[in-house]
């Protein structure tokens, strides 16, 4: 067992919590990754295995509760896929022109227009667009609470291998 690997995992481990609220930094994902990699190159065993398989499991309930939230409460509110397709968009030309938080600006963004396309009331447009903000919001921190737990999880795992 190398204790640089441990700190290594344990320093993507909090890069990623961070992730999980800075959208410019990789979230759960690297969560997942840094735990592959120690349970691959610290000599695997059941326990590291077992480890990585139910921090699989976590990153993937995380990251799919966080997709469908917003998506969720938007259409919810009445947005047609076409509304949440330019938020899509949106948020791929906010993440490139705003760094740090332009993903969820340009996600933001797109959705209102779409929607004030659609309804033709700014008001109305934002209620749209504020349902799917909570999503988001919501989305968050189910992520967080799917990080901790890997990092719960992964703390588990290295006191057991």
């Amino acid at each position: 067992m190398s204790p640089w690997l441990e700190i290594a995992v344990a320093v993507a481990l909090a890069v990623g919590l961070v992730g999980l609220v800075v959208p410019a930094l990789p979230g759960l994902a690297l969560m997942w990754v840094a735990v592959g990699v120690w349970a691959l190159l610290d000599g695997g065993g059941g326990w590291r295995w077992a480890t990585f398989g139910v921090v699989t499991i976590l990153a993937i309930l995380g990251v799919v509760a966080a997709l469908t939230l917003s998506g969720r409460k938007a259409t919810g509110a009445g947005a047609p896929w076409w509304a949440l397709a330019l938020a899509a968009v949106g948020a791929i030309v906010g993440f490139v022109m705003i760094p740090l938080v332009g993903i969820v600006v340009g996600g933001l963004a797109g959705l209102w227009l779409g929607e004030l396309i659609r309804l033709r009331d700014p008001r109305t447009a934002w209620d749209t667009t504020w349902a799917a903000l909570q999503g988001y919001g919501l989305g968050t921190v189910v992520q967080m609470v799917a990080g901790v737990a890997i990092v719960l999880v992964w703390g588990v795992g290295v006191v057991l291998s």
